[in-house]
């Protein structure tokens, strides 16, 4: 029958936790991939995720696919695969951008930093950190699952549905961290917010051992102002 340590205490009973990269401030957010029977699997296209039928069927209608009930068991329960890779979002300002890096333990983050100090906990927030300097060295050490690895949270909206609501699209991928300084500078450059372009960019090349590797990484174009681009359509 299993435990009933709660049977008797129900209040004692843990509240079940709201996936992290949402919050009542975010109606859906944008993947790069999935898992399937068990296996990550990058994807050709974006994949939305929300728990909003009406949300869904919006996104559909907007960039295509149809609506499908991904995992009942949690509240963001419904999934479009859409059919593009690019899609015009609108960002306002880095202050849009949270960029870090974490390495991830059972129960939440064990490190948390900005690659050269903490972040987290709050006691040895500043302290250095203890980072490898050398990027390859950061790679590696994320890879073996010993070392943080990218996190970075960017809150959107569509362009082209606006009224929809804030997305949130979360990338823990190298090539975009290297460059995300880059972006954020690009941001606020732009006067208001910015429209934006986020692409799933194909990369094929062969490597050194002679295997060729395919990929796809997250592209963030600045485009330039949201109301300038709204004023030329009026």
């Amino acid at each position: 029958m299993g435990l009933q340590i709660f049977a008797t205490d129900p209040d004692a009973k843990p509240k079940p936790k709201p996936e992290h990269e949402f919050s009542n401030d975010h109606t859906f957010a944008f993947r790069s991939g999935m898992v399937v029977n068990k296996k990550p699997v990058s994807l050709a296209n974006w994949r939305a995720v929300t728990g909003d039928p009406a949300v869904a069927d919006a996104i559909a209608q907007l960039l295509g696919g149809s609506v499908e009930e991904y995992d009942p068991t949690k509240e963001q329960n419904l999934h479009v695969l859409t059919d593009t890779p690019s899609v015009e979002i609108v960002i306002d300002g880095s202050k849009a951008v949270e960029d870090k890096l974490i390495l991830w333990g059972r129960t939440g983050p064990v490190h948390e930093c900005d690659g050269v100090a903490y972040l987290s906990p709050a006691e040895r927030k500043g302290e250095a950190c203890g980072c490898p300097k050398l990027m390859s060295e950061r790679k590696e050490a994320a890879r073996q699952g010993i070392g943080p690895a990218p996190s970075i949270n960017i809150t959107f909206r569509l362009a082209h549905d606006y009224e929809l609501g804030k997305g949130k699209f979360i990338a823990s991928a190298w090539s975009l961290a290297e460059v995300i300084h880059e972006v954020k500078d690009a941001l606020d450059a732009v006067h208001g917010e910015a429209l934006c372009r986020l692409t799933l960019e194909h990369v094929s090349y062969v490597n050194k051992a002679g295997i060729k590797v395919d990929f796809r990484k997250p592209v963030i174009e600045v485009l330039g102002s949201y109301n300038d681009a709204i004023a030329e359509e009026r």
